[in-house]
């Protein structure tokens, strides 16, 4: 069986054709958006997931966001059911406990159809300004996450392109800021179809048999090159040791631990020691903690070094649960 070559130069304009498209949803999410948050901070990532949920493309916004993608998208999809979406469908969700992070962090993912086939996922994150709960803008010293605010599963928020008005007026009726939120929902639809839009375009210009070739060698590509840095890291079992000076109830140190193991099969990053989990808001979900550890180890390297599929299947994290790196 002959194996079709890599032309560089379509490697090279697809990749980044899939970053810009990206990078404009970006644009779209922030200009659109009410919120200082989204449009001064800057506090929201968008990325691009192929059908099989990897992925593949992330604008680079919110580092710290970047990890946590990769665990909630997935989860989220699963949870709900790929073959529970169609055309112009988007799921909202901000499940601390399906992938997410906080519950101001909120996720709006929407598949992408090419002519009825569908090829992936366009998804885009923005930390919200309130959603509800105990204190102004959902951030106190709660002792529960019920306190918090709105906890939102995986569901359907626009179907066949249209708004879900019952299921947007539930959400903001739980929030305070309500007219930046719904702006700030309304700028995460158009910034996942203006994704849409520009992968259909790619595959309208390359086909989608060339389209998925060269996705399967972006993620490929920076496996290689993934190793590669690894490999100029020094080999060998390195630990550490943190601490926050107080839970925000007491004044008992919560305590960090991890052992870092470097070799060629990838990192890894063993939380095993930290404190138990606290009754405070001091604990870090699970996606929260791979998202750290990832960024970590992506400052180490190559600034050029694509980031998807590719780099994290090296980055290994083990987290006891009921921890407070896994709470």
């Amino acid at each position: 069986m002959v194996t079709a070559v890599i032309d560089p130069i379509k490697f090279e304009v697809i990749r980044n054709a899939l970053t810009q498209a990206t990078e404009e949803m970006a644009i779209a999410l922030r200009r659109s958006a009410y919120s200082t948050n989204v449009k001064t901070r800057q506090d929201f990532s968008c990325a691009f997931f192929d059908r099989n949920l990897r992925s593949i493309a992330q604008a680079f916004t919110q580092p710290v966001h970047l990890g946590s993608f990769v665990r909630h998208v997935p989860t989220a999809v699963s949870r709900y059911g790929s073959e529970n979406l169609q055309p112009g469908d988007m799921i909202l969700s901000n499940d601390p406990y399906g992938g997410g992070v906080h519950l101001n962090d909120i996720s709006l993912i929407g598949p992408v159809y090419w002519k009825d086939q569908m090829v992936g996922y366009t998804a885009c994150l923005a930390h919200h300004v309130d959603v509800g709960g105990g204190a102004p803008a959902s951030i106190g010293a709660f002792r529960e996450v019920f306190q918090e605010g709105i906890i939102i599963p995986p569901i359907k928020l626009v179907a066949g392109g249209k708004l879900d008005d019952d299921l947007f007026r539930l959400i903001l009726s739980q929030i305070r800021s309500k007219r930046e939120t719904s702006g700030d929902f309304r700028a995460q639809i158009a910034s996942n179809r203006t994704g849409a839009v520009r992968i259909a375009e790619i595959i309208d210009r390359y086909g989608l048999n060339e389209f998925d070739r060269y996705v399967d060698e972006i993620v490929e590509y920076t496996d290689r090159r993934t190793r590669a840095e690894i490999k100029k890291l020094p080999s060998g079992e390195y630990s550490a040791t943190g601490f926050v000076d107080n839970d925000g109830f007491t004044d008992d140190v919560v305590n960090l631990e991890v052992k870092v193991t470097i070799n060629e099969s990838g990192v890894k990053f063993d939380t095993t020691g930290s404190d138990p989990q606290r009754r405070a808001p001091v604990n870090s979900t699970f996606a929260q903690t791979f998202s750290a550890c990832a960024y970590a180890l992506r400052a180490l390297m190559d600034r050029d070094l694509p980031v998807n599929d590719g780099f994290y299947r090296y980055v290994d994290v083990q987290a006891p649960e009921g921890t407070v790196t896994n709470c």
